[in-house]
């Protein structure tokens, strides 16, 4: 995986992927080099992206006029206005998404390379079924800790993530609703004590998986909680067959736990939104 045309190949299973996974909860539109995919009710909001098999010409000459196109089409829905890209895949865009006075996040992009190396932790990890009780707290655990972005242990703990589950009771059903699917796989970390306190996701769709949402409660951070979650999502993956596992990472201090769980980097994630 270190040489140049291996994280060329998967990059472009990557993209593949970044095509097909959100057709299941959205709708699609073509807008000019773009693929716009449009949240159906109840799902998350998406965003517009390269259109799979742009060729190379028209990739390199993409403008910031091409931006503002499907911009003004998000707005025209009203969904966020939005752009995701691999920015070695389309590296044009980065100049015409901050050219169209968009801010650009760049986060390390990582496959896993070889079997996850599990971290040994006090606490339970393990996937939930659709019936579980503990989905809601699970959920809460995990928008407790996006909430505190980062890697520093914090103050925000069970009070918190109690506050959450009650307010967004909402948000069980939505999460349920999904590892029922099949499309989604929810695992929790469960503390002998403190019940849920963090968890992530994967969204297996044929041979590639997207780890995501991976997130611990701030006062149960460095203990290799989340490493121990990453290890886990990668491990169901490859039990059902998953032979592509990836994620992208907020910062290079979140990268480093993955690389520590075995993920290597193969470009960057780019996400745009206008300021």
């Amino acid at each position: 995986m270190t040489d140049a045309a291996g994280h060329t190949d998967i990059r472009a299973r990557l993209e593949a992927y970044y095509d097909l996974a959100p057709r299941a909860n959205a709708e699609v539109e073509q807008v000019g080099p773009f693929t716009l995919f449009v949240a159906r009710p109840g799902a998350w909001p998406y965003y517009a992206r390269p259109r799979l098999g742009l060729d190379p010409a028209s990739a390199a000459g993409l403008t910031k006029g091409d931006v503002t196109a499907v911009l003004a089409r998000q707005e025209e829905l009203d969904v966020p206005r939005a752009l995701e890209w691999v920015h070695e895949t389309t590296p044009a865009l980065l100049d015409a998404a901050r050219g169209a006075g968009m801010t650009v996040e760049q986060c390390p992009l990582l496959v896993l390379d070889g079997d996850p190396v599990a971290a040994q932790v006090r606490q339970t990890v393990r996937p939930l079924p659709p019936d579980d009780p503990d989905i809601g707290l699970v959920e809460a655990a995990i928008g407790v800790g996006f909430g505190a972005a980062g890697t520093q242990v914090g103050p925000e703990s069970l009070a918190e993530r109690d506050a959450q589950a009650a307010a967004q009771p909402e948000r069980a059903t939505w999460a349920a609703d999904r590892i029922a699917s099949g499309r989604w796989v929810l695992i929790g970390a469960f503390d002998a004590d403190a019940g849920p306190v963090g968890g992530g996701s994967h969204n297996p769709r044929g041979t590639v998986s997207e780890i995501v949402g991976v997130a611990v409660l701030p006062a149960f951070r460095r203990r290799g909680i989340a490493a121990a979650l990453t290890a886990a999502l990668a491990h169901d993956g490859m039990s059902r067959g998953i032979t592509t596992v990836f994620c992208s990472a907020q910062d290079d201090a979140v990268a480093r736990v993955y690389e520590g769980v075995g993920f290597r980097r193969v470009g960057t994630a780019c996400i745009a939104e206008l300021a």
